[in-house]
């Protein structure tokens, strides 16, 4: 039989050596923190187009508002600015009943970059000429306020949320 001597240490029970992550926790826990943050940035950016709706929760400043040929509804047109002093302006035009104050349901039906030159006009009773222009670019659309609108960033029409709002959703052509 073969005798061990108890200041001999056996190879065969050494304990396996600690992870890197063990190692190295301090280091394991920020990068873990970088990509999960990059990964909701990314998913926040690719996904945004498919929950966006065209609530813009109040902001913008009234341009003008004009009532349709009967009275029944109101065109009116915002200005929303974004992005600060290197930023620019959305416009949305807004179509509510005047007639029914129960049913003041405001409805947008269009969202856009402001060009520059802006006007309403109502072609029928449903048919709303909204006007946005400039020497460059042409945003100029004639919807039916009923089951049309116009998104100028092309969101409201890849939009989950709002799928139910319209019957036709037009972009910018390309």
């Amino acid at each position: 039989m073969k005798q061990q001597h108890p200041h001999v240490i056996n190879s065969s029970n050494k304990s396996p050596s600690k992870s890197w992550i063990r190692r190295h926790p301090i280091f394991s826990t920020l990068s873990l923190l970088i990509l999960v943050l990059f990964v909701a940035v990314f998913l926040y950016f690719w996904l945004r187009p498919y929950f966006s709706t065209f609530d813009r929760s109040e902001l913008g400043d009234l341009s003008y508002s004009m009532p349709s040929r009967n009275g029944e509804y109101t065109a009116e047109i915002y200005g929303v600015p974004y992005g600060g002093a290197a930023g620019g302006v959305t416009i949305w035009v807004d179509v509510k009943k005047t007639n029914a104050p129960e049913d003041s349901t405001v409805k947008t039906i269009y969202r856009a970059e402001h060009h520059g030159n802006n006007h309403l006009e109502w072609e029928s009773e449903n048919t709303l000429r909204i006007e946005n222009w400039n020497e460059y670019t042409d945003e100029t659309i004639t919807l039916n306020i009923d089951d049309e609108i116009y998104d100028g960033w092309g969101w409201a029409c890849k939009s989950l949320r709002m799928k139910d709002q319209y019957v036709h959703c037009l972009v910018p052509e390309k």
